[in-house]
Protein backbone atom coordinates (compact mmCIF):
# COMPACT_ATOMS: atom_id res chain seq x y z
CA UNK A 1 0.00 0.00 0.00
CA UNK A 2 2.77 2.55 0.83
CA UNK A 3 4.40 1.85 -2.55
CA UNK A 4 1.14 2.56 -4.38
CA UNK A 5 0.70 5.80 -2.43
CA UNK A 6 4.30 6.85 -3.17
CA UNK A 7 3.88 6.20 -6.90
CA UNK A 8 0.57 8.08 -6.86
CA UNK A 9 2.14 11.09 -5.14
CA UNK A 10 5.10 11.10 -7.56
CA UNK A 11 2.73 10.86 -10.53
CA UNK A 12 0.60 13.74 -9.27
CA UNK A 13 3.48 16.08 -8.48
CA UNK A 14 3.22 17.55 -11.98
CA UNK A 15 -0.52 18.17 -11.85
CA UNK A 16 -2.88 19.60 -9.28
CA UNK A 17 -6.01 17.49 -9.18
CA UNK A 18 -8.85 17.95 -6.74
CA UNK A 19 -12.53 17.39 -6.20
CA UNK A 20 -14.39 20.69 -5.76
CA UNK A 21 -17.60 20.90 -3.73
CA UNK A 22 -19.29 24.23 -4.36
CA UNK A 23 -22.68 25.76 -3.67
CA UNK A 24 -23.75 27.87 -6.65
CA UNK A 25 -21.13 30.41 -7.66
CA UNK A 26 -19.98 31.02 -4.07
CA UNK A 27 -16.24 30.36 -4.11
CA UNK A 28 -15.74 31.36 -0.46
CA UNK A 29 -17.33 28.19 0.85
CA UNK A 30 -15.95 25.83 -1.79
CA UNK A 31 -14.27 22.74 -0.34
CA UNK A 32 -11.43 20.81 -1.96
CA UNK A 33 -10.59 17.15 -1.61
CA UNK A 34 -7.15 16.37 -3.05
CA UNK A 35 -5.42 13.13 -3.93
CA UNK A 36 -4.35 11.36 -0.72
CA UNK A 37 -7.21 12.70 1.42
CA UNK A 38 -10.01 10.67 2.94
CA UNK A 39 -13.57 11.35 1.84
CA UNK A 40 -16.75 10.15 3.55
CA UNK A 41 -19.68 9.94 1.16
CA UNK A 42 -22.99 8.32 0.26
CA UNK A 43 -23.51 7.19 -3.31
CA UNK A 44 -26.41 6.21 -5.52
CA UNK A 45 -25.29 2.58 -5.12
CA UNK A 46 -25.60 2.42 -1.31
CA UNK A 47 -27.49 4.42 1.28
CA UNK A 48 -24.84 4.50 4.01
CA UNK A 49 -21.65 6.46 4.52
CA UNK A 50 -18.39 5.06 3.16
CA UNK A 51 -14.99 6.45 4.10
CA UNK A 52 -12.38 5.96 1.41
CA UNK A 53 -9.01 7.33 0.35
CA UNK A 54 -8.73 9.28 -2.91
CA UNK A 55 -5.96 7.56 -4.90
CA UNK A 56 -6.29 9.43 -8.20
CA UNK A 57 -8.57 11.84 -10.01
CA UNK A 58 -9.06 11.43 -13.75
CA UNK A 59 -10.99 13.72 -16.09
CA UNK A 60 -14.31 11.94 -15.49
CA UNK A 61 -13.79 9.55 -12.56
CA UNK A 62 -12.53 9.52 -8.99
CA UNK A 63 -10.32 6.55 -8.20
CA UNK A 64 -10.66 5.56 -4.54
CA UNK A 65 -8.81 2.80 -2.72
CA UNK A 66 -11.93 0.60 -2.63
CA UNK A 67 -14.11 2.06 -5.38
CA UNK A 68 -14.28 4.07 -8.60
CA UNK A 69 -16.93 6.80 -8.84
CA UNK A 70 -18.14 9.53 -11.11
CA UNK A 71 -19.05 12.83 -9.42
CA UNK A 72 -22.70 12.36 -10.44
CA UNK A 73 -22.82 9.10 -8.40
CA UNK A 74 -22.08 10.93 -5.12
CA UNK A 75 -25.26 12.05 -3.34
CA UNK A 76 -23.92 13.32 0.02
CA UNK A 77 -20.44 14.15 1.34
CA UNK A 78 -19.74 14.37 5.08
CA UNK A 79 -17.94 17.70 5.69
CA UNK A 80 -17.84 17.86 9.51
CA UNK A 81 -14.05 17.71 9.66
CA UNK A 82 -13.37 19.48 6.36
CA UNK A 83 -15.36 22.73 6.52
CA UNK A 84 -13.33 25.56 8.14
CA UNK A 85 -16.53 27.31 9.22
CA UNK A 86 -17.06 24.50 11.74
CA UNK A 87 -13.92 25.55 13.61
CA UNK A 88 -15.33 29.07 13.97
CA UNK A 89 -18.63 27.70 15.26
CA UNK A 90 -16.73 25.48 17.71
CA UNK A 91 -14.73 28.46 18.98
CA UNK A 92 -17.86 30.58 19.43
CA UNK A 93 -19.62 27.84 21.37
CA UNK A 94 -16.61 27.32 23.66
CA UNK A 95 -16.37 31.07 24.18
CA UNK A 96 -20.02 31.34 25.19
CA UNK A 97 -19.93 28.30 27.48
CA UNK A 98 -16.66 29.46 29.02
CA UNK A 99 -18.09 32.92 29.65
CA UNK A 100 -21.04 31.34 31.45
CA UNK A 101 -18.79 29.23 33.66
CA UNK A 102 -16.44 32.14 34.44
CA UNK A 103 -19.38 34.47 35.21
CA UNK A 104 -20.87 31.88 37.60
CA UNK A 105 -17.49 31.26 39.24
CA UNK A 106 -16.75 34.98 39.69
CA UNK A 107 -20.17 35.64 41.19
CA UNK A 108 -19.79 32.67 43.55
CA UNK A 109 -16.39 33.86 44.77
CA UNK A 110 -17.59 37.45 45.02
CA UNK A 111 -20.69 36.44 46.97
CA UNK A 112 -18.69 34.29 49.37
CA UNK A 113 -16.08 37.00 49.89
CA UNK A 114 -18.44 39.94 50.45
CA UNK A 115 -21.53 38.37 52.03
CA UNK A 116 -20.12 35.09 53.43
CA UNK A 117 -23.00 33.20 51.79
CA UNK A 118 -24.37 32.47 48.28
CA UNK A 119 -27.16 35.06 48.29
CA UNK A 120 -25.88 36.91 45.20
CA UNK A 121 -26.12 33.79 43.06
CA UNK A 122 -29.91 34.12 42.94
CA UNK A 123 -29.49 37.22 40.77
CA UNK A 124 -26.85 35.90 38.38
CA UNK A 125 -27.45 32.19 37.78
CA UNK A 126 -29.92 32.86 34.93
CA UNK A 127 -27.35 34.75 32.86
CA UNK A 128 -24.73 32.05 33.43
CA UNK A 129 -27.18 29.31 32.46
CA UNK A 130 -28.23 31.32 29.40
CA UNK A 131 -24.63 31.71 28.23
CA UNK A 132 -23.92 27.99 28.69
CA UNK A 133 -27.15 26.97 26.94
CA UNK A 134 -26.43 29.42 24.12
CA UNK A 135 -22.98 27.89 23.66
CA UNK A 136 -24.50 24.43 23.50
CA UNK A 137 -27.06 25.53 20.89
CA UNK A 138 -24.34 27.20 18.81
CA UNK A 139 -22.27 23.99 18.90
CA UNK A 140 -25.14 22.12 17.25
CA UNK A 141 -25.19 24.48 14.25
CA UNK A 142 -22.17 22.90 12.54
CA UNK A 143 -22.18 22.13 8.83
CA UNK A 144 -22.53 18.37 8.56
CA UNK A 145 -23.36 17.38 4.99
CA UNK A 146 -22.92 18.60 1.45
CA UNK A 147 -25.85 17.35 -0.61
CA UNK A 148 -25.27 17.01 -4.35
CA UNK A 149 -28.53 18.53 -5.63
CA UNK A 150 -29.85 21.86 -6.79
CA UNK A 151 -27.15 24.55 -6.89
CA UNK A 152 -24.67 22.30 -5.07
CA UNK A 153 -22.21 20.79 -7.50
CA UNK A 154 -19.29 18.39 -7.34
CA UNK A 155 -16.66 18.98 -9.99
CA UNK A 156 -13.34 17.45 -10.93
CA UNK A 157 -10.66 20.09 -11.44
CA UNK A 158 -7.31 19.27 -13.04
CA UNK A 159 -4.77 22.06 -13.35
CA UNK A 160 -1.53 21.61 -15.30
CA UNK A 161 -2.82 18.24 -16.50
CA UNK A 162 -0.55 15.49 -17.72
Amino acid sequence: MPLILLISIANNSFAQKFLLLQKGSNTKTALRFQVGEEITYKSTKFDYYVTDLIVDIKTDIIVLSENVLQPKDITVVDIRNKDPRNQTIKNLSFLSMGAGVVFLLVNTVNSLYQERDLSRLEESWALSAGLMAGGYVISKLKYKEFRHKGDNKIQIVILYGD
